[in-house]
């Protein structure tokens, strides 16, 4: 029986890239948060539920911010002996209360719009686009902010879908002030509101189906179990395959562990060294371990 590895060095926060992440991301943060006051206040003040909504998602996304700042430090912290895959799957932790977040956020709007069609309220249409315009502005500098940094990040991704959709809740609250102000007809906050939350809820469940799957260590989806399979099957000196695993630490890197019954007369040092090559260079993994055998080994025996 012979086994091997193979893995490339893993990045930590000491990049500038990721420091420069966590900078723009504190940012956000501090600009969510002070708008957030801001925001509730003129909410309360017009009696605009757009604004109010906007004002719980700028919590929202406080909370989902601070999350992914969370995350992406313990993700860089040094592998130790409890933590052998270090906490970089702090990633979908961060994403799946994220998304819960985002789902009960959507609920909550819902409900009060649906409360505010049955008994309109009177909304100062003046100080409700003022405040929303300041919010697009707001929103619009922390997208900037987090521009071209989420790549497959799912943590980044999610906190990046916060921000969005509070930006679409300053773009509604603008349309419905200027719609009240013209015209007087508010219900127009509250169905504007309503569309708001369904693209939230949206943008949350797939977050949240996401995260839950890869916390339940499901096959990255840019991998296919079966090619991988097919791939190692092609090779000659390959008689069987069991034990196969495929799963994520986090959306950057993906391991995957086999059990391969080879040729006897194989030399299986070196087949073992193509193996390792050929499938880094064929599925980008990021951590690689092949046992082969000359004969199944107990735990192959059913698959045999």
């Amino acid at each position: 029986m012979i086994s091997g590895h193979s893995h490339p060095p893993h990045g930590n926060l000491e990049s500038g890239g990721e420091k420069s992440t966590l900078r723009r991301l504190a940012g956000v943060l501090a600009l969510s948060l002070l708008f957030m006051v801001v925001e509730a206040v003129g909410g309360v003040l017009s009696g605009s539920l757009a604004l109010l909504a906007d004002a719980g998602h700028m919590l929202s996304d406080a909370m989902a911010v601070a999350l992914s700042l969370a995350a992406l430090w313990l993700a860089g912290r040094s592998v130790n002996t409890r933590h052998t895959y270090g906490y970089r799957r702090a990633e979908f932790l961060a994403a799946f209360v994220n998304a819960i977040g985002l789902m009960l956020l959507a609920l909550w709007i819902v409900i009060e719009a649906v409360e505010r069609f049955g008994e309109p309220r009177p909304i100062a249409g003046g100080l409700m686009l003022g405040v929303a315009v300041v919010g697009m502005g707001v929103n619009i500098l922390a997208l900037w902010l987090l521009h071209g940094r989420a790549g497959h990040n799912l943590n980044l991704r999610s906190a990046i879908w916060h921000v969005t959709g509070d930006l679409l809740g300053s773009l509604g609250a603008v349309g419905a002030a200027l719609v009240i102000h013209f015209t007087g007809w508010t219900p127009i906050d509250p169905l504007l509101s309503l569309g708001i939350a369904i693209l939230i809820g949206i943008a949350g469940g797939r977050i949240l189906y996401d995260s839950a799957s890869l916390l339940m260590d499901r096959v990255p989806t840019q991998i296919d179990q079966e090619e991988v399979s097919s791939f190692l099957g092609q090779w000659p000196e390959v008689r069987h395959i069991c034990d196969l695993h495929i799963w994520s630490v986090s959306s950057n890197e993906t391991m995957l562990t086999a059990h391969l019954v080879v040729d006897p007369a194989a030399d299986r040092d070196k087949l073992l060294h193509r193996l390792l090559s050929a499938l880094n260079a064929r599925f980008d993994l990021a951590h690689l371990t092949l046992q082969l055998e000359n004969e199944p080994h107990a735990t192959c025996l059913h698959e045999w």
